[in-house]
């Protein structure tokens, strides 16, 4: 009997080699035969699950989002914590410290200058409106006159720094002292607990 294929792994291991690609060399290094002999496979295989060069970027940073988004969780389900918690956590990783992080950051880039179709701009923003949302809820719980525009500004900086990082370079570290002066001005961290106090 001939042995069943595994589509969604074949396409996982493609999208891999996307990534790798992009690592080494950026998107413009991606091309339906690099990503084949990258992948170890044959050209004919790799076109018979993506058409183009945009195919190929948007799955693999479809798969990088869901990467993402298991680190997110992950890290908030280890430290709890309120929304101004996951706020934190959420453009922290958004800044490109984690390599694969900064290679979807690179991929973004790719698309900046293109009109990108109905498909590729799905892709693109996907989460958007929610880590938006969460933002206004955030300094609007802190007390902000006008959540909408403090959460744009802190949205604005945090997609400015990752670029700095992924595109330029920067150190990951400055990025995160910056992004976290400015989310400390705008929604304070409480105060944490210092647990009960033992009596003698």
């Amino acid at each position: 009997m001939p042995r069943s294929v595994d589509h969604h792994a074949r396409r996982c291991e493609i999208a891999d080699a996307v990534l790798r690609l992009v690592a080494r060399s950026g998107t413009e290094a991606v091309s339906l035969r690099a990503v084949a002999a990258e992948a170890g496979i044959s050209m004919g295989r790799v076109q018979h699950y993506f058409a183009t060069k945009d195919a190929l970027l948007l799955h693999a940073l479809t798969r990088s989002h869901e990467r993402m988004e298991a680190r997110i969780e992950q890290r908030v389900g280890a430290t709890g914590g309120d929304e101004r918690d996951v706020l934190a956590t959420v453009l922290d990783e958004l800044l490109g410290g984690h390599p694969e992080t900064r290679d979807a950051l690179r991929i973004h880039a790719a698309f900046a200058t293109r009109d990108p179709d109905e498909r590729a701009r799905a892709v693109l923003t996907d989460g958007d409106e929610e880590i938006r949302a969460l933002a206004v809820r955030v300094v609007a719980v802190a007390g902000s006159s006008d959540p909408d525009t403090d959460a744009h500004a802190l949205l604005a900086l945090t997609a400015g720094l990752s670029d700095e990082v992924a595109l330029h370079g920067a150190p990951v570290d400055r990025a995160r002292r910056t992004l976290t002066a400015m989310l400390d001005r705008l929604a304070p961290a409480a105060p944490r607990s210092a647990g009960p106090v033992r009596r003698r």
